[in-house]
């Protein structure tokens, strides 16, 4: 299809595009509501960089998975404070966050069928364990918080445990099963993705007032490479119908337009302790790599561009091909419309030992 060609209902690409594009200040792909810091976007020649912070440590987590809970948990302060520039992690949620909301940890639980009862899939639990434990030192209790997914089943099968009353923590799925069966569901309001429409989950509608999007590092079959924009397709009711042409006609990019989830979306804190090089989004144990890190951001096509990056050296470094830029597009075309850049001459990464 070329540039200009027009959807059903007449919009062209090239005018989606210039609708969607980043705002004179650049910040459009921060949300509506930027985090209140000025630290996160660093001016350099008149252009606007994107800030990531990427912080790693070998002993965060052993062969058999087993994270080092305290390890990991100063690791991702020092990578906060990095970010920040804020004196304290708890400076910088309590500037960022209300202590009497809800805030949405969406988590990607996808394809653990053969790992899952095993400690393999221990850092999924203690990652968000040591945010919430980091946000309490900010005064943000842990009733506050939902850690959330498409299904209960995946949630379980990463080994949480569901937890739906009030007064702690909820675990909860939007639906029970991978079938799409019970749950507490999708929106009766549908969202236009390109020229299709979707509906969108209810734990994020409805029950939060923010979300911290908490992706991981896996190459996909289908989309090339599955990171933060990727991670929505957990966050509507149909992603099976967004699959074609590398899941981008229409797919991650427009799905990652709709308003609520970028109002909603605040930080992007990436699960980088045990990646997938080969065969995902399924978990196979030939495929796994303890990488040992933790990536922070809030433009989701910088640090998927990152990611990719760093699935590619592993490739590499496994003598196979790299995954491409012409599969994995969603991300380039993401940066089209205006979600952030993929130009790592305008992504300011910083790395820190852990």
């Amino acid at each position: 299809m070329k540039n200009n060609s027009k959807n059903k209902s007449g919009i062209t690409r090239r005018d989606f595009i210039k609708a969607t594009s980043l705002s004179a200040a650049g910040l459009s792909f921060l949300g509506s509501v930027p985090l209140n810091i000025k630290h996160l976007i660093v001016e350099k020649s008149n252009r606007i960089r994107s800030r990531i912070v990427l912080i790693k440590n070998p002993d965060v987590i052993n062969q058999e998975g087993i994270v080092n809970t305290p390890l990991l948990t100063e690791m991702l302060e020092k990578a906060i404070i990095k970010y920040s520039g804020e004196k304290s992690a708890a400076n910088f949620w309590k500037n960022n966050f209300s202590t009497d909301k809800i805030i949405g940890l969406k988590v990607n639980t996808l394809g653990l069928n053969s790992i899952s009862n095993t400690t393999l899939t221990n850092h999924f639990e203690a990652f968000t364990k040591s945010i919430i434990e980091s946000f309490n030192k900010a005064g943000i209790s842990n009733e506050r918080f939902i850690i959330w997914d498409r299904s209960e089943e995946e949630l379980v099968s990463a080994g949480y445990k569901i937890q739906k009353e009030n007064g702690n923590t909820r675990v909860l799925g939007c639906v029970e099963t991978r079938r799409g069966d019970g749950g507490i569901g999708y929106t009766d309001e549908e969202f236009q993705v390109g020229e299709k429409k979707t509906r969108l989950a209810k734990i994020l509608t409805d029950m939060c007032s923010s979300i911290i999007n908490i992706p991981l590092i896996k190459d996909h079959g289908t989309a090339g490479f599955t990171g933060a924009l990727k991670n929505h397709y957990g966050s509507i009711n149909n992603a099976r119908e967004f699959h074609s042409n590398n899941c981008t006609q229409p797919g991650i990019p427009e799905v990652n337009t709709i308003p609520i989830i970028r109002e909603k979306q605040k930080l992007i804190i990436t699960n980088a302790l045990s990646c997938v090089f080969n065969g995902g989004p399924r978990w196979d144990r030939k495929f796994m790599w303890n990488y040992g890190g933790i990536l922070v951001g809030t433009d989701p096509v910088a640090i998927d561009t990152v990611m990719l990056n760093i699935i590619n050296e592993k490739r590499k470094l496994e003598g196979m091909s790299p995954i491409s830029q012409n599969v994995a597009k969603h991300i380039r075309l993401s940066s089209e419309i205006g979600l952030g850049t993929n130009d790592i001459n305008e992504i300011d990464l910083m790395e820190i030992n852990g």
